[in-house]
């Protein structure tokens, strides 16, 4: 905005002329100027004594307070630039987005030169008629105000240049404004509020950024610490300082005072190191001991990195994900109505109360895992993980570390944090350890320390980890064989031998077949889209007559190959049997009728002879006969033998 004195003349003509009501002269006001002196008029301003609102008291507080983030933001710019200007008779002004002024700098050794502008003044064009600071609200944009542009007398001496200061939704939120004797304006007052204005905003926008961003990490269930290059700390959410066991915010301290362990702060303040959910245990600075998951991100724009800290019970959770396991089956998933699984799964529900360790004995493919599932699930664990590790498939070399973990450093290639084992993944839930008479005898060991005390110690570390996990065991080998041979310790043997359970083979499952074969012909038939198919009575007579060494699962295999190889056929007939079953010898009458035949004779005369050598000594008997104790009641009771009657 150029003005010289012929400018001068022809504004004070306009002005003049307008207040008659009569046209100004064409050029002689900028629009923004005479849109605002319209809007003056329309409301009624009178030029020689406007109003003169002013907000006291608590409507005053209430306004300062509700305004008190730009009053701060804003203070400590416009002390820098009032600086300059002091004693030159200018001041500086904050108004908030209604034109109330929240805060003014001014010459404090002369009187306030323009009271409608005090703190608390209202400079609205409602109450001021033009001024820089009413019309930029209105303009919503920068607008400067010389002599007659003031649409009221009194401000015409006065040169004033305001600039919008807007908040993170492009809303104006406030003005600044520098009022200057009109002799003492200059070209570059204008530029210079609207850069002060423009920084303001973006201060202001970032504070909002940054209360979202506190807002988002307030309200995540994980700890979050933002650290700079020297480690630190910028900012951390509640959730870490919970975890951490802070009271106050630890901003501009050094992580490595909280966190005591040497190791865990050299991975995290590594160059290029970057990693996720990694089982850490923390060193506090109070003595305590924080387990969590570690996880290290680089923010190179901020030159700085963030750490996350999951609690111990996310680790849990994510067991079945780390372990590739989830116990789904219950026991209405166990299918059989044959007096011995009706036994077997009545001992199991009875196991599933408690959280006592569990031995599970069967042939192979008889469903062990099926009841350890159900077990779980149906016990108070249920919420818990369920991890399931098969003993025989473990390198023996390995063993060690996958069970109970390893620590840093403990061999070539180990992760830079350690690594949890099977155990620690399975605290609060239940592990079940298949092929258990597979395990090496140093594993053993270890195992047995757990079941006595609770305790793990990683491979490689100094300290051990308390743990609370429900171990369910399985096998198919005679475990009492293997400690004669000294393949299996005698001490774990009797420590896992709590609660056993022996899931009888299908052969001794009179009846399940056909139960069975109706399930699992259901199920292919509903994966392949098509109908369910019926078996031939000549199939069926030859699958009660096939003694199944494979058990439950030879049988889900043998019926998932012929529906495949039935095609669209309604029936399948015996052709599509597999070789081995078609030449296996028709058993059928003994199968029908095991009780009353020649096998049953057989099998009653030796549980008869077993009690009576052990005169009724159920440990014993079972000994003999090298079953189980729950496999023996089983068998009592399908006879009905009393075992009182041999003492």
């Amino acid at each position: 905005m150029t003005f010289d004195s012929e400018s001068g003349e022809r504004l004070r003509s306009a002005w003049r002329r307008f207040q008659e009501e009569l046209p100004p002269e064409p050029g002689a006001v900028r629009p923004v100027i005479l849109r605002s002196w319209e809007r003056c008029r329309r409301m009624g301003i009178d030029v020689d004594n406007p109003a003169k609102r002013v907000l006291e008291g608590r409507e005053l507080e209430r306004a300062l307070a509700g305004n008190s983030e730009l009053i701060g933001v804003s203070r400590a710019i416009m002390e820098r630039i009032y600086a300059p200007l002091s004693g030159s008779g200018s001041f500086i002004t904050l108004s908030d987005n209604r034109g109330v002024v929240l805060f003014a700098l001014w010459d404090t050794s002369e009187s306030y030169p323009i009271p409608h502008i005090a703190p608390g003044y209202l400079a609205a064009e409602s109450s001021s008629g033009t001024n820089a600071i009413g019309t930029c609200l209105v303009e919503k944009a920068p607008v400067e105000t010389l002599a007659e542009e003031h649409y009221c007398r009194a401000f015409h001496g006065w040169f004033c240049s305001a600039a919008p200061i807007f908040d993170a939704g492009d809303r104006v939120t406030g003005v600044l404004n520098v009022t200057l004797p009109a002799s003492s304006r200059h070209q570059h007052t204008g530029g210079m509020m609207a850069s002060v204005a423009y920084a303001i905003s973006e201060q202001m926008r970032l504070r909002a950024m940054l209360r979202e961003q506190e807002a988002m990490l307030e309200i995540l269930d994980e700890g979050v610490i933002m650290l700079d290059e020297s480690a630190r700390i910028r900012s951390m959410n509640r959730k870490a300082r919970v975890m951490l066991r802070i009271g106050d915010s630890p901003a501009g301290r050094g992580l490595g005072e909280i966190i005591r362990s040497p190791d865990i702060m050299r991975a995290l303040m590594a160059e290029n190191g970057q990693f996720r959910d990694q089982e850490a245990m923390l060193r506090l600075e109070g003595g305590g001991t924080l387990y969590c998951m570690l996880s290290l991100s680089h923010v190179p724009s901020a030159h700085g990195r963030v750490v996350t800290l999951r609690p111990t019970r996310h680790v849990k959770e994510s067991a079945a994900r780390v372990t590739g396991a989830k116990a789904v089956y219950t026991f209405d998933h166990i299918i059989g109505d044959s007096p011995a699984m009706r036994e077997t799964v009545e001992l199991a529900r009875l196991a599933a109360r408690g959280s006592a360790t569990m031995l599970i004995l069967g042939e192979s493919g008889t469903g062990k895992e099926l009841f350890a599932q159900a077990v779980h699930n149906g016990g108070p664990r249920a919420e818990g993980p369920f991890v399931v590790v098969n003993c025989g498939a473990l390198p023996r070399d390995l063993v060690q570390s996958e069970l109970f973990g390893y620590d840093e450093g403990a061999f070539t290639g180990a992760s830079r944090l350690g690594k949890p084992g099977k155990f620690e993944l399975a605290d609060n839930g239940t592990i079940f350890l298949d092929e258990i008479g597979e395990m090496p005898l140093e594993a053993q060991v270890s195992l047995l320390r757990l079941l006595q005390n609770g305790e793990v110690t990683r491979v490689g570390g100094k300290h051990s980890r308390q743990v609370s996990v429900r171990v369910i065991a399985a096998t198919n080998r005679n475990l009492e064989e293997a400690v004669r041979q000294q393949e299996f310790r005698e001490d774990l043997f009797y420590r896992l031998n709590v609660f056993t359970l022996s899931v009888p083979s299908l052969r001794e499952r009179e009846g399940d077949i056909e139960l069975l074969c109706d399930c699992f012909l259901r199920k292919f038939a509903r994966v392949l889209g098509r109908s369910i198919p019926r078996l031939s009575e000549g199939v069926r007579e030859r699958l009660r007559a096939y003694p199944w060494p494979g058990n439950v699962r030879e049988l889900e295999n043998t019926l998932e190959r012929m529906i495949h190889m039935a095609g669209d056929a309604d029936i399948i007939d015996e052709p599509l049997l597999p070789s081995k079953i078609l030449r296996s010898p028709e058993r059928s009458g003994e199968r029908r009728n095991v009780r009353g035949g020649l096998l049953s004779v057989q099998e009653k005369e030796t549980l008869l002879r077993a009690l009576r050598e052990s005169r009724g000594n159920l440990r014993a008997a079972a000994r003999l006969l090298g079953i189980s104790r729950s496999g023996l009641y089983v068998k009592l009771r399908r006879f009905g033998i009393v075992a009182d009657d041999f003492r």
